[in-house]
């Protein structure tokens, strides 16, 4: 027995791979990214009777073809890391897709442990014989309910004193490909490559990079040559048939092993089969989102006024004391870029950003999100993205900067790009949100905030539409697991939600802190004041507002939440009313919400797509905010 094993969490996304991952390492877990990509995997340890036990979560992944970056990111770190054993979470309720990928494991000769979770669920449809599927398969199967532990022990006894099992199991091929791997085989007399031959074939076939660059040139030729007379005979591609071939394995080993309970369709059960019809599915989105956007816009504004008078309360004076102390120019800003960080804080961060994504948790804890996904992914086809791009466009709606981050659960780049210049164009976060609120929804009409909307959504439509026109290469095809629905857990919720605050102030307090204290210098020494009169032929001239506005505009660069506040101390007066008209809120808003995100957004998106792309969304964002802020000017103004 080894007194340090090394183990791989393999799953596909909502089998509940990340709760048992959770339970096993506690809160020892250090999130990293993979070199080279934005793809991140998560480390953990776990002691069990003296054996250190080393855990890496894989990225949710579909299978080991190479397709998505996903793939090919699970696929290398199983080849560097050579893991002592492999876990592969399935869903019980689900299980083919599971065992596909369980194949395709056992094909690369890993030492395997498959383990059933949910199985609370499954045991109420059906009967799993266990035990005839780890003789088929000829690995351990451990069943597991991983919410709530069991079997978990199990799972850790056999890491610790066993470790996973290698197998023989193969699947039977169609004969052409049989074929093919012989004659290949026969090419490679001498063996070096640390994985089973058969296996390393296979994905050799099936086009992975990873396992291209093991084979020479020579033998690549021959392959495709083999690949495009086989696509030729069967009139479709080789690996497509190879999947229809281990689904096919899957359903008969199934057909086996699970014996289904006659039994009525639940209540649970036919809301989830209406949920994902157009009818009555998008009148039930429509319902959900509206109450989201009511939750946080209502209740977050209640939280605000609470929030921002005990916040006042308790700092008193403090800020006032900090500046005289420090003394000079120097002390007002650091004490007033502090003061104002804080408050945004307060005002915006924990009254809509820590509710929206405990909203947003709770909606993923029900299984509602990827029936969301399914039911919108034909008309996200149309735009050049599929029904997974809806998640963080809702992220969006609190904070740009985990919006983009969560477009990495799209399958390539250039769909990646395209989300992220759509959320950062015509996606209103929080802050921006409240600007619209604040505004036209407050001195305005209903119609005013509407037609803002309305018109979000219109550049929603245009903007993908014209980069999918654009940019070359088709978006890969939708695949994602259905959970059922099921009744939120309060530790789930509370869990996803901290991690996502934690990034959050990991990301943008850092540099809305130093933005802040450079706005507040530029402030004191009358630097923005000097921009007023230049930039009065846009301000004025283009949009038809204040000249003073464009302190505000600037301003909104670096924290788009203080614009509001901005206008406070450039009015000298909080009443809106008599500085602005209703047309010119509309504008101001409207320019407010298409304009360059804020300093946190661009340095995320800078990060991911690098300084080319992130500069031409950025270049694309103002030009847009302005002409669309004229057009609404020359509109109003007809009228």
């Amino acid at each position: 027995m080894k007194d340090e094993v090394l183990v791989a969490l393999l799953g596909h996304p909502n089998v509940g791979k990340s709760v048992v991952f959770s339970k096993l390492t506690g809160v020892s877990a250090l999130s990293s990214n993979y070199p080279g990509t934005t793809v991140e995997f998560q480390e953990g340890r776990v002691v069990h009777e003296g054996v250190k036990i080393d855990i890496f979560d894989l990225p949710g992944t579909y299978g080991l073809t190479g397709v998505s970056e996903d793939e090919k990111v699970a696929t290398k770190l199983l080849a560097e890391k050579n893991p002592d054993c492999v876990v592969v979470i399935a869903d019980a309720t689900r299980l083919e897709p599971s065992l596909v990928l369980t194949f395709q494991v056992l094909e690369l000769g890993y030492p395997t442990i498959l383990v059933l979770n949910q199985m609370d669920v499954a045991r109420k449809r059906s009967t799993i014989d266990v035990n005839r599927l780890s003789e088929v398969l000829g690995i351990p199967v451990v069943p597991t309910v991983a919410i709530t532990g069991e079997g978990l022990d199990e799972v850790v006894e056999l890491i610790s004193k066993a470790g996973g099992r290698r197998s023989d199991f193969s699947v039977a091929y169609d004969s052409h490909i049989e074929d093919i791997l012989r004659s290949l085989s026969d090419l490679l007399p001498d063996w070096a490559i640390n994985h089973p031959k058969r296996g390393a074939l296979l994905k050799l076939l099936e086009g992975n990079e990873f396992f291209l660059e093991k084979f020479s040139e020579g033998l690549k030729a021959k392959v495709e040559a083999e690949k495009n007379r086989f696509e030729a005979h069967h009139k479709e591609a080789i690996e497509v048939h190879m999947n229809r071939d281990r689904y096919g394995e899957a359903g008969r080993i199934i057909s086996e092993v699970i014996s289904p309970i006659p039994r009525k369709m639940s209540r649970r059960e036919r809301i989830s089969e209406l949920s994902l019809r157009p009818w009555p599915g998008i009148p039930i989105l429509a319902l959900v989102l509206l109450g989201v956007f009511s939750m946080v816009v209502f209740v977050g504004a209640y939280i605000e006024t609470v929030f921002v008078s005990v916040y006042q309360d308790a700092t008193g004076g403090f800020f006032d004391w900090m500046a005289l102390s420090i003394g000079g120019d120097l002390g007002a800003a650091l004490s007033a870029g502090l003061d104002l960080t804080m408050m945004s804080i307060v005002a915006i961060v924990i009254p809509y950003i820590l509710l929206f994504y405990l909203v947003l948790a709770a909606l993923e804890d029900t299984g509602y999100l990827p029936r969301v996904v399914i039911l919108l992914d034909s008309v996200m086809q149309k735009f050049g993205l599929n029904g997974r791009s809806v998640i963080p466009m809702i992220v969006g709606s609190g904070c740009n900067v985990p919006a983009i981050l969560a477009t990495r659960v799209l399958g390539s780049r250039r769909e990646r790009l395209i989300l992220s210049s759509v959320i950062i164009l015509a996606v209103p976060c929080g802050a921006q949100t409240v600007v619209i609120l604040g505004l036209v929804g407050s001195y305005g009409s209903i119609y005013h905030v509407a037609a803002i909307y309305a018109i979000l959504l219109a550049l929603i439509v245009i903007t993908a539409w014209m980069m999918h026109r654009l940019m070359k290469f088709e978006p890969i095809g939708l695949m994602i697991e259905v959970p059922d629905l099921t009744v939120p857990r309060l530790d789930n919720v509370l869990s996803k939600t901290y991690h996502r605050v934690k990034d959050f102030f990991i990301i943008a307090f850092p540099i809305l802190l130093v933005s802040s204290i450079a706005l507040e210098l530029l402030m004191q020494y009358d630097v923005l004041d000097a921009m007023v009169d230049p930039f009065s032929p846009i301000t004025v001239g283009l949009l038809g507002l204040p000249a003073v506005t464009i302190i505000a505009l600037i301003f909104g660069v670096m924290r788009k939440e203080m614009s509001l506040q901005l206008l406070v101390v450039l009015f000298g007066t909080a009443d809106f009313a008599l500085a602005m008209t209703v047309d010119q809120m509309f504008v101001f808003s409207l320019v407010m919400a298409t304009y360059v995100p804020c300093v946190s957004a661009f340095s995320v998106m800078f990060k991911e797509f690098g300084l080319k792309d992130s500069s031409k969304v950025i270049v694309g964002s103002i030009f847009i905010s302005f002409m669309l802020g004229g057009l609404a000017n020359f509109v109003l103004g007809l009228f």
